[in-house]
């Protein structure tokens, strides 16, 4: 299971393993989970594949970013 933290403010979009510490998904009144917001959202994938179609399809010049530390592309 993977989570992609899409953060408009930076145009990153950092793929995580579900279980990597700094995979923190919650919802806030700017930030969504499974859900757009003002400054973007958690996205939840089973695959890295499905993730990367997403970002592909939505947001092609934003800055596509797997996590350094849980390595989800390994």
């Amino acid at each position: 299971m993977f989570w992609l933290n899409v953060d408009h403010p930076t145009t990153i979009w950092k793929l995580h393993r579900a279980d990597c510490v700094y995979c923190k998904p919650s919802d806030s009144t700017r930030k969504g989970v499974n859900t757009m917001k003002e400054e973007g959202g958690w996205f939840k994938f089973k695959t890295y594949a499905e993730a990367h179609e997403f970002y592909k399809k939505t947001k092609p010049r934003a800055v596509w970013q797997p996590c350094k530390i849980c390595k989800p592309d390994a």
